[in-house]
């Protein structure tokens, strides 16, 4: 006997799987709208549509903190270990970092962005590009470095690192081609998290799972 439809188990494709808002974990009660694909509670699915980032919470905002933390960490290690490799200082890598930062925070945020993120992945970028200086200098002198300081070292360096591309300045020249690099790669991340106009579908009915 062939199968007849059951339209008493129809299930709704555009269900969420989890009755939470993906982008700020505020519990869905009747209804969810969809941004970029994702379940969204009302507070976001506005704040979308007005080109802001969410105000029902902090989560979307704390998951793309993370992910351009670990964006700029992995250009720090990019940058100055291809500058050890090839005693090459390369100002260019600047705006790669700039790409990468604004990239992760995006897709952290999913999707989201504004002034907040912009601001950020500027900071994140420049510290990023700045610090390398660090592990450098370290690599350079590491045979003049006691054996178990070097930490300590790199903590004392800080402030070198993070004035660094001002101090290259001292070299009319090439401080001034890094310089605009540098600014580049920082509009790059400023560009990269501004807010997007955001497809948002919706509302939808949210059905209670059967029992």
């Amino acid at each position: 006997m062939p199968d007849t439809p059951q339209f008493s188990t129809a299930e709704y494709a555009q269900q969420p799987t989890m009755e939470r808002c993906l982008l700020c974990s505020t519990p869905l009660a009747t209804e969810y709208y969809r941004v970029r694909g994702q379940a969204a509670c009302a507070s976001c699915a506005d704040a979308a549509r007005n080109h802001q980032s969410s105000p029902s919470g902090n989560t979307a905002f704390t998951r793309a903190l993370l992910f351009g933390v670990g964006a700029a960490v992995v250009g720090l290690i990019g940058y100055s270990a291809f500058t050890i490799a090839t005693s090459l200082y390369v100002g260019y890598v600047a705006l790669g970092v700039g790409y990468i930062v604004a990239k992760a925070m995006k897709a952290g945020s999913g999707g989201l962005g504004g002034r907040p993120y912009q601001i950020t992945a500027v900071i994140l970028t420049y510290l990023a590009i700045a610090l390398a200086e660090i592990p450098i200098v370290l690599w350079h002198f590491r045979a003049r470095i006691p054996s178990g300081h070097l930490l300590t070292v790199g903590i004392r360096l800080l402030p070198v690192g993070v004035t660094s591309p001002i101090r290259e300045m001292r070299s009319p020249v090439h401080g001034l081609i890094n310089l605009v690099i540098l600014f580049v790669g920082l509009q790059i991340a400023w560009r990269g998290t501004a807010a997007s106009s955001a497809t948002v579908e919706g509302p939808f009915r949210l059905t209670p799972a059967a029992s």
